[in-house]
């Protein structure tokens, strides 16, 4: 593991500010992050389309066995009313009508959900959100008041919230699951449809906030591939931090449903369950009310993981998100409205210029055929564009294929729900001029909605890409308010070794002709043996020191007469030899020579 600080970064210096935001345009551009973003797009919203397809059915209907009065008559059998009485004809038809709105009303709320144009059965490219940038922009500018005033108002409630779609679309399966009115299969379909989108995204948005921490943070370049395995390696955390606030709201709803069935017996149920019992509920609707909450801040999980790596897992994930969220609400909330105001500002450059984009090519290459052959401008390629921020109605008006868009009652549809649909400006003449396509026209039109709709969720994909990078930075100056962590700490992985290629093989009968099989006298430079380094010369002995003896003379033999003792006179014996004293080594005085 690299260490996470650069010794050269200028990210560290920087006091943490709310103006970091706005380093999120140029960083959400990056056009890797851009296909990543349009890839999820893809798979999730097709992930939804089959889903809806599975569990939508038709509405009920009146005449249907469960809503007749012999039904309600046998299912009540000897069954009294409270006062005693028995049921009459009135009382099962009454019973029948209200078990029918019941029904009705629940699958009323999933048809709004999983129907046609439902919210979350429409592909991506069919989705309303709001008038065409362009268009909107030109009445603004030369339109009258009232032109004025409803493009605004389609625009703020159609294209801003485009900007929080990752979030929105991440609330709307949690929010519905937990209104009244949802019966268990709705239950059950939006409980799949946030697994899928949990799913995508733990994968998509954990590529884009890797890119975006690393590039934020100063940390050098980094590739596609090393996000994707960065990501892969770690995915059942990416994977499992949204899903344990999930889990535990769930154990949570099963433990009072089981608490509630024991409510369901007389007596015990009024007065121990939920009259004694209350603080059971209102403790179990705490931490579930606590984890919802703490939903809000579900893209720092995804940040933290991508900031700290290896050091952080799917709990710490967790906590730090709700942490976070509310140890410093405000702040929380402050960066997240820049990010949006300013996200919706640079989100329409972007609507804006792609759709001017395409438009101004399309207007272009057409002037030719305005003068040469007007059957043959090019609107008629662009009947299969995108309906999504208006792209048909751009590219087809002022021709036989226009277009216009407005609210309107899905067909067949016993609900009443009203979609935003684009209808021919004149039936007759687009039937007409669609009569005389030939196969080749059919096939163009279809390359060029290929092209558009690519272009399309790249276009789609900035709002998102803007989405994950603006939740990483909010994460890096949440964890700097909160934890006092810098900007530019941020985990790196080892780089892995560049293994070389190997190099190519070539095919038999390409390369070089064989060596001749004659042995050649082979003449090899002589071994020269190597040098060996010169032996230093021992410096010459220094002469011994001399020893000087400083024992004291030792006294000459005597030459005077001497005269022995009286006792027993005896010759004097000449003096004896003894050798030289050695060095350091005092002599001995014989004992038998006469001290002087």
């Amino acid at each position: 593991m690299a260490d996470g600080r650069a010794p050269n970064s200028t990210t560290g210096d920087r006091p943490a500010s709310w103006m970091e935001i706005f380093r999120c345009f140029q960083v959400a551009l990056d056009p890797r992050k851009l296909l990543v973003a349009a890839a999820g797009i893809l798979v999730m919203s097709f992930l939804w389309w089959l889903l809806s397809v599975i569990f939508h059915s038709k509405a009920p209907e009146p005449s249907e066995p469960q809503y007749q009065n012999n039904t309600i008559q046998r299912e009540l059998g000897d069954k009294k009313k409270p006062d005693g009485s028995n049921y009459t004809e009135d009382d099962f038809r009454q019973i029948a009508t209200e078990r029918y709105s019941t029904d009705f009303e629940e699958w009323r709320v999933l048809d709004s959900l999983a129907g046609t144009r439902g919210r979350l059965s429409t592909m991506p490219w069919d989705e309303y959100r709001g008038p065409n940038p362009f268009l909107f922009v030109t009445d603004v500018i030369s339109g009258t008041a009232q032109d004025r005033a409803n493009a605004i108002t389609g625009f703020v409630s159609g294209s801003v919230p485009v900007l929080v779609e990752p979030l929105v679309k991440m609330l709307i399966p949690v929010a519905k699951l937990i209104s009244p009115g949802v019966n268990f299969k709705t239950r059950l379909y939006l409980f799949l449809i946030l697994l899928a989108n949990v799913a995508v995204w733990a994968f998509c948005a954990g590529v884009i906030t890797r890119i975006a921490a690393v590039q934020l943070a100063n940390k050098g370049p980094i590739s596609l591939k090393q996000a994707v395995r960065f990501v892969a390696k770690r995915y059942t955390a990416y994977l499992g931090a949204p899903l344990v606030p999930l889990v535990i709201i769930g154990a949570c709803v099963v433990g009072l449903i089981v608490y509630g069935l024991v409510g369901l017996i007389p007596v015990i149920g009024d007065l121990v369950v939920f009259g004694l019992g209350l603080p059971v509920l209102i403790v179990g609707g705490a931490v579930m009310a606590v984890f919802l909450v703490g939903l809000v801040g579900y893209p720092l999980m995804y940040c933290t993981l991508s900031a700290e790596g290896d050091q952080s897992d799917t709990f710490d994930a967790l906590s730090r998100s709700i942490n976070y969220v509310y140890q410093s609400p405000w702040h929380y909330i402050w960066y997240w409205l820049v990010a949006i105001f300013y996200g919706a500002a640079v989100t329409l450059f972007i609507l804006f210029f792609c759709s001017l984009t395409v438009y101004v090519g399309k207007w272009a290459a057409g002037l030719t055929a305005s003068t040469v052959w007007t059957d043959r401008k090019p609107e008629y390629l662009f009947i299969y564009a995108p309906e999504s921020f208006g792209w048909k109605e751009l590219l087809t008006k002022d021709s036989p294929y226009a277009v216009r868009g407005q609210w309107q009652k899905v067909e067949n549809n016993p609900s009443g729900r009203e979609v935003y649909k684009y209808d021919p400006v004149n039936a007759n003449t687009y039937a007409q001029a669609r009569k005389e396509f030939y196969a080749y026209n059919t096939w163009g039109a279809g390359i060029v909605c290929f092209w558009l709709t690519l272009m399309f969720l790249m276009m789609l994909g900035f709002s998102y890409s803007f989405f994950w990078t603006a939740a990483t930075v909010i994460y890096f100056l949440m964890r700097k308010k909160v934890d006092e962590a810098e900007l530019d700490e941020v985990f790196l992985d080892e780089e892995e070794p560049v293994v070389p290629p190997a190099p190519p093989k070539l095919a038999e009968g390409t390369g070089a002709p064989p060596a001749p099989t004659t042995s050649l006298p082979v003449i090899t430079a002589p071994v020269v043996p190597p040098v060996a380094p010169p032996v230093p010369v021992p410096p010459p002995p220094l002469p011994p020191i001399p020893v000087v003896d400083l024992s004291p003379p030792v006294p000459p033999p005597a030459t005077i007469p001497f005269t022995p003792p009286a006792a027993e006179p005896k010759a004097f014996d000449a003096p004896k030899a003894f050798d030289a004293p050695k060095a350091f080594d005092p002599p001995k005085p014989d004992d038998d020579k006469p001290v002087a």
